[in-house]
């Protein structure tokens, strides 16, 4: 697994990602089936190789009794059932999945296999039973085309809600004899975590599974991935979207909104606030000094210099491109809790300069300062309460 940033793909990703790999931003890609059909998937595939980025296929069974259009066009999807009718799969089922994730898989040429999997959720036996059968599944097909495979970890929010029920869950999930992780943690539905109890959790969670001495890819982190380094992190996965800033079921659910956001302005997102500021109705109100320190370029960002009209696509593609630069700094430095200091620290000066915009009477709307204390916060407390872990970690590596 590639250290760095990975694009997530989600609606309309395609060609966002690859004007990313074109500029040097980011180090892989995992391909979404819920939003490419299977034929473009595989002419996407090749682009993003030829451009240098490992590739992954996540099949997405954490709601596995969801499907559409793009998911049928996956043989593989015929066995997208609930978890009670794939607790039933009989062998014979489970061999042609396994066939066809394979098929899938050399036809991608990905470089490593995504298990399917379900959320986790506490006291459920029967979801723990039946991730460990598509596991076994998932790494016979890693056998046979010699690439890793990687154990899907998802928690759902019943498992975060205590440190019991999360150690719980990990030491089940732990027991998998995989070649790294693909975690994601499911918060409650906010624009961003902001709960410290929660983020902490988190990140506890991310260093369990690193002290494994196995590679972490923290799926659907967004701008959260600049904690992820700082719990062992190997790889951090971003999108463009609102719904791919983190894990919720919400996208893999028959209501889910399929798009959205209407006439909404762009939003500008700032490295030196670790958050968005809406252009141009609050970027015209700051001062010209604290706006130079708000700006920060990107090759997708040339109009807001001028205060030229500029799309919420393109906004979108600038803020990939930032925490991609941003992911890729903290990806040279291994030692985890140099990057959690170096993310506090970014934290820290993003407070300051949120303070320095509200004493000029601007005040900034999407709640866009409501999470960066209780995120340096919650890096506080690991680095504090977890020193054991991370001299694990140290010896680990």
């Amino acid at each position: 697994m590639r250290r760095g940033a990975w694009h997530q793909c989600g609606d309309r990703s395609q060609k966002l990602v690859e004007e990313q790999l074109q500029q040097g931003a980011g180090v892989g890609v995992i391909i979404s089936p819920r939003d490419l059909s299977r034929k473009n998937a595989i002419t996407y595939a090749e682009h993003y190789r030829a451009l240098g980025a490992e590739l992954l296929l996540d099949h997405q069974y954490y709601v596995p009794g969801f499907t559409n259009e793009r998911f049928d066009s996956y043989p593989i999807s015929r066995f997208r059932q609930g978890v009670s009718s794939l607790n039933k799969i009989s062998d014979q089922d489970l061999t042609d999945f396994r066939n066809e994730l394979r098929v899938d898989h050399e036809e991608l040429k990905a470089d490593a296999v995504i298990a399917p999997a379900v959320v986790y959720q506490a006291g459920r036996a029967d979801i723990l039973q039946l991730n460990a059968r598509l596991f076994a599944a998932s790494k016979r097909v890693a056998d046979d085309l010699k690439i890793p495979i990687y154990a899907t970890v998802v928690l759902g929010r019943s498992v975060t809600a205590s440190d019991r029920t999360l150690q719980t869950v990990l030491s089940q999930a732990t027991a998998l004899s995989c070649d790294g992780w693909y975690f994601a943690f499911e918060f409650e539905d906010e624009r961003l975590p902001s709960v410290r109890e929660t983020v902490r959790r988190s990140c506890i969670a991310g260093l369990i599974l690193a002290c494994t001495g196995k590679p972490v890819l923290h799926a659907y982190a967004g701008p959260m991935g600049l904690l992820s380094f700082g719990f062992g992190a190997t790889g951090v996965a971003i999108g463009h979207s609102q719904n791919l800033w983190k894990f919720t079921r919400d996208r893999w659910m028959p209501a889910a909104s399929q798009g959205g956001g209407g006439d909404a302005p762009p939003r500008f997102f700032s490295n030196a606030l670790w958050g968005t500021i809406i252009y141009p109705d609050e970027t015209s109100q700051l001062p010209a000094a604290i706006r130079n320190q708000v700006s920060t370029p990107s090759p997708f960002s040339g109009p807001v210099a001028s205060n030229l009209p500029w799309s919420r696509w393109d906004s979108g593609k600038h803020l990939v491109y930032v925490l991609a630069q941003q992911f890729s700094t903290m990806a040279a430095e291994t030692d985890p809790r140099k990057n959690a200091r170096a993310a506090i620290a970014l934290l820290d000066k993003a407070l300051s300069l949120h303070a320095t915009i509200q004493q000029s009477n601007v005040f900034l709307g999407d709640n866009t300062n409501a999470y960066q204390a209780n995120w340096k916060a919650a890096l506080e407390d690991l680095l504090r309460d977890n020193q054991g872990d991370f001299d694990f970690f140290d010896l680990l590596n």
